[in-house]
């Protein structure tokens, strides 16, 4: 299979042209009778997994066995959000260290992954979460994670769209995440996403 770039003009080129001419980005090869490794999992942690072996490591001659769809599990599954909201002193420095390594990982794997470093805000909607979040901004700060705590009123100045006022869901504030980031592994999110901004103005 051909190498494709996913240069900035060969995105804005794809788009001009509806994104026709896009080429199959997984090869579908044939099972072989031995491996070097095996990895059980398509996710983001069986990918990485695969990724590091063969760039660390030399190993060429890895499977990657996934019933469902390349990417999937939590990672492409759930929030695909890049957040701290940990509490011990580790787990803010591996959430640093992550970081860092997805601000590069589409150069790397000349793969648009999407990644979008733009913050993230979480809201809080009950009591609980009021005292959660309050508590993984204050364990985040000791750990230099810039996080912050935001008041309704803030949160709504923040994201003019938000309806702080919902009887429902009431806004009662935000923990405030600046060096968070959001990424896609399926163009579908990104229509998810749209339903929901369209919904929302």
């Amino acid at each position: 299979m051909s190498r494709q770039s996913f240069s900035g003009l060969s995105l804005i080129w794809r788009s001009l042209s509806n994104h026709r001419g896009w080429q199959p980005q997984w090869r579908k090869p044939e099972p072989k009778a031995r491996y070097d490794a095996i990895i059980v999992g398509g996710g983001g942690h069986g990918l990485g997994a695969a990724y590091y072996l063969a760039k660390e490591h030399g190993l060429t001659n890895i499977a990657v066995l996934e019933k469902g769809w390349i990417g999937g599990g939590n990672t492409g599954r759930n929030t695909t959000i890049i957040r701290s909201n940990y509490l011990f002193d580790e787990s803010a420095a591996l959430y640093d260290h992550a970081v860092q390594l997805w601000e590069h990982l589409s150069q790397a794997l000349n793969y648009n992954v999407m990644f979008s470093q733009r913050g993230v805000m979480m809201l809080a909607h009950t009591v609980h979460d009021v005292q959660v979040f309050k508590r993984h901004v204050h364990a985040n700060r000791v750990n230099g994670v810039d996080n912050e705590w935001l008041t309704p009123e803030q949160a709504r100045a923040f994201c003019p769209l938000l309806n702080i006022g919902d009887i429902r869901y009431p806004v009662l504030g935000a923990a405030l995440l600046w060096a968070g980031a959001t990424y896609e592994a399926r163009l579908r999110n990104l229509n998810v996403i749209r339903r929901t901004l369209a919904a929302m103005s």
